[in-house]
């Protein structure tokens, strides 16, 4: 925290750099003002580096918070530092000037300070010796880390080495993580921070030619529906819900909200004359495939864009590849199957979702029937891991047809996005179909009977021994994985065996080899705090993060593309992480990876990117035109950047509000991401999960209940951050888990109750079922003025949070065809403990109330 109460204002001598906020997938735009301590601006407009008068208006751009302010120390000297919202950004101004989520406003509380709870920063590199984490030298740590891997590649090829890295933090970083892990060690074995393999997060959709990011902000004040499934906006995207979604329903825009539960959102769309359809946990597929069925019973389909943009002919799309042969089809062959099964008609889905035949007709109507005049609704599909997380290929499938089927795409009003995560910064760098291809042990079967190599599910590859080596950068898997409380185990036991005695490089070589060759395996933990994967950790490289060092780039929902200033230094020896990539690569042999900083591997990118929907080489070709680097002509545009792909129009640099656009405006490909540039319908088949999901429902026998899981407003993932601040986790000083009251009379438990979650057969996929628990506080409310937040037999759950980890239940369910976990789908019974000391202290007021 500050000094006092007090937040000095900036002098017009304070330095300002423009960043956006470090967290989720909105991307408001931010300024950071740093000055020496000691120095202050006045009140009037030419005293002070805002350039307006004080008092300032709350809401109007430049009202300063305590939790926008700290002070940090370099080189001896205090700086003050104040982290605000842009007041002129497109982003996070279309309602109130300089709006923020509770999470940005409190950045500042981030940064790396005497004044606030950051010292247990990472500061230097690390060895365990002799079962004890010890500082090192980088040289001797690097030296180290290619030793691992030299020992797992000499006992299993590539396929010894396991990376695990982070999808958002920025593109120079993930560029040579993977280059690193593709390029120089060839390795398969790569997965991200939130799922275990390098697949598409919605292949339902991504292998019919639809873009996950297709939409502009804005759509959705022009459109006549936001549809949002899975994902409660209010929450976990506030910005795009103030500043976008709420203008567009004011306007008239007819909300509809897809959840299990009765969320803010919920309430919300059902106050403003939309629709909360509250279907049952992991049904989705079943009921956006009825209401398609419904639209085709109508004849509303959008037969002009149907057979103008999309595959018509089987061989076209079997051409496409394996997973269109698969489950692609032509749209004759979807209506077909769609009206072939039973189970999508409407009362028929009403029995295996919850949802009235009578809500599903409506719903179709909404999106499908066109106007007395023929016009057809503009729809925005909001979709996230409440749909994602689930069964992954046929509930964004039977999403991604919905949006063919209706045309809804790449006009104003209409289009598709994702709606959560994290902002959006990953670049292959090196060849990763390559060695997928070559060395993947991981295959799916055709219905032909052809044996297809697919991308390979890491996290079960430590378990079965095949890695050997594993670096984790920038996440926690055993607390972020499937069924983690078994991942922890086994991570446990791997790295357990004979340890080093000392720092000397032959003794580390001779201690892990012998670990290795009696199955165990050696851990990289790349890091900026201590996780719970650092425990198990061999080696430990102290990272700097976000506004430390470099400058770097990513881009946000709307493929805004911005530059993340660095303003401080990182704390003690911590390194980016590029530049610890670039030393391992080179100790390996690698002889371009000798970068000098990161401007130069975002030239390096940019310079190549010259189509899709990320293309950046117009951004390269304006800066060379001008004498500049890529990088000098992104930091130009401050923080409204510019939205990809980017182009030169008569020699004038533009972007791209939207995607799927019928005048092609992506370079180097068409309408859509396929060969053709047509998009192509996806099978939904209810048959090939039904087993699955029937094994996971919970057994009421057992007292079982769904246990979903997800975000909430105060807290980003896996709380890597909020943990030190105390104005942001007093909270939820512990994890909760919201009960109906009927659930909690059952089992005898009252708000504030300290209840363990158990579940003693986790389904696992790839053999004998395990058993995992957590703990957590029960957040009961009774008589809740808009309804309770979860139905009876369903609970929800903070998924990440430390030491109360709710994936220790989550499945061992991952698509075979695409292996993405179904996080969502868990089932436990609930025990009571005891009575927790917060039963005094947290409010368990009702979290859903919206304005009515």
């Amino acid at each position: 925290m500050s000094h006092d109460n007090d937040v000095p204002i900036p002098p017009t001598s304070a330095e300002r750099h423009s960043t956006a906020c470090r967290y989720c997938i909105v991307g408001c735009g931010y300024e950071v003002f740093k000055w020496p301590v000691g120095e202050e601006g006045g009140p009037s407009a030419d005293q002070n580096a805002f350039g307006i008068d004080f008092p300032a208006q709350a809401l109007g751009g430049n009202g300063i918070t305590t939790e926008m302010h700290t002070v940090i120390e370099e080189n001896g000297e205090e700086y003050n530092v104040i982290v605000k919202p842009d007041d002129d950004n497109p982003v996070n101004n279309q309602w109130s000037s300089g709006d923020h989520s509770v999470r940005g406003g409190s950045i500042a509380q981030t940064l790396y300070s005497p004044e606030n709870d950051t010292e247990d920063r990472l500061k230097y590199p690390q060895i365990r010796i002799g079962g004890t984490l010890q500082p090192v030298d980088w040289e001797t740590a690097i030296e180290a880390v290619a030793k691992a891997n030299e020992l797992a590649m000499d006992r299993n090829g590539p396929n010894g080495v396991g990376q695990k890295l982070y999808f958002y933090q920025f593109v120079e970083n993930t560029y040579a993580g993977t280059k690193l892990h593709f390029d120089v060690i060839g390795s398969p074995n790569w997965g991200g921070h939130n799922r275990p393999a390098l697949t598409p997060e919605n292949p339902g959709m991504r292998n019919a030619g639809l873009w996950q990011f297709a939409y502009d902000y804005e759509d959705t004040q022009k459109a006549d529906n936001v549809v949002m499934v899975g994902a409660e906006f209010y929450e976990n995207k506030s910005i795009i819900f103030q500043e976008h979604i709420q203008l567009g329903v004011q306007d008239g825009a007819t909300p509809v909200h897809i959840d299990p539960r009765q969320t803010f959102t919920s309430n919300y769309s059902q106050n403003n004359d939309g629709m909360h359809l509250q279907l049952e946990v992991g049904t989705d597929a079943v009921l956006l495939s009825s209401v398609a069925r419904h639209i085709l019973e109508q004849g509303w389909e959008n037969t002009e864009f149907i057979e103008e943009w999309t595959m018509r002919e089987r061989s076209t799309i079997d051409d496409e590849g394996w997973y269109q042969k698969e489950f692609g089809q032509t749209f004759e062959e979807y209506q077909e199957a769609i009206l072939d099964e039973p189970r999508y008609k409407p009362e028929n889905a009403a029995e295996i979702t919850g949802i009235p035949a009578e809500d599903i007709r409506s719903f179709a109507e909404l999106i499908g029937k066109p106007d007395e005049n023929g016009e057809r609704p503009n729809t925005v599909f909001l979709w996230e891991k409440g749909l994602i997380w689930g069964f992954s290929h046929e509930n964004s499938a039977a999403l991604g047809n919905l949006v063919l089927l209706t045309g809804s795409v790449g006009r104003p009003g209409a289009g598709l996005s994702r709606g959560g995560g994290h902002q959006e910064g990953f670049w292959v760098g090196g060849p990763a179909g390559e060695a997928i291809g070559e060395h993947s042990t991981q295959t799916f079967t055709t219905s032909d009977g052809e044996e297809v190599t697919i991308a390979p599910d890491t996290d079960e590859r430590v378990r079965n021994g095949e890695i050997l080596h594993w670096h984790v950068i920038g996440c926690d898997p055993v607390r972020g994985s499937y069924n983690t409380q078994q991942l922890r185990n086994a991570v446990r036991e791997r790295t357990s065996g004979p340890q080093p005695q000392s720092a000397d490089a032959e003794e580390i070589a001779r201690a892990w080899a012998e670990r290795m060759d009696q199955g165990g395996m050696v851990l990289t933990n790349q890091e900026i705090y201590p996780r719970t994967t650092t425990e198990f950790a061999d080696i430990v490289l102290p990272a700097t993060t976000w506004g430390e060092e470099s400058d770097y780039h990513r881009w946000n929902g709307e493929r805004r593309l911005r530059q993340y200033s660095g303003f401080m230094e990182g704390p003690g020896e911590a390194k980016p992480d590029w530049e610890i990539f670039s030393m391992i690569g080179q100790e390996m042999g690698a002889t371009d990876m000798d970068w000098g900083s990161a401007d130069e591997i975002f030239e390096e990118i940019a310079s190549e990117a010259d189509h899709g929907v990320h293309a950046l080489k117009a951004i390269h070709d304006k800066a060379q035109e001008e004498g500049k680097t890529t990088a000098e002509k992104v930091s130009e545009m401050d923080t409204t950047g510019i939205q990809l792909p980017a182009r030169l129009e008569d020699g004038e640099l533009v972007g791209t509000d939207r995607v799927h656009q019928p005048d092609e405006k992506v370079p180097g490909s068409g309408r859509f991401f396929t060969s053709t540039g047509d998009a192509i319908f996806m099978q939904v088949d209810w048959n090939r999960v039904e087993d699955v999901y029937e094994e996971l429902k919970p057994d009421p026998s057992n007292d079982e209940i769904w246990v979903t899981n997800g975000r909430v407003n105060r807290l980003w993932q896996n709380l890597y951050s909020h943990t030190r601040d105390p104005q942001i986790i007093k909270r939820f000083k512990q994890n909760f888990i919201e009960l109906n009251p009927a659930d909690a009379d059952r089992i005898g438990v009252e708000a504030g109750d300290l209840v363990e979650i158990r579940n003693d057969d986790v389904y696992n996929m790839y053999g004998e079922n395990t058993e995992g628990s957590f703990t957590a506080i029960a957040y009961v409310t009774e008589d809740p003025p808009q309804g309770q937040i979860v139905p009876e037999g369903t609970a929800f759950t903070y998924w990440l949070y430390p030491g109360q980890v709710a994936n220790d239940i989550a499945p061992a369910y991952l698509d075979p065809a695409n292996p993405n976990p179904s996080y969502k789908l868990a089932a436990g019974e609930v025990v009571r403990l005891g009575e927790s000391e917060l039963k005094e202290e947290m409010s368990f007021q009702a979290r859903n109330i919206a304005p009515e």
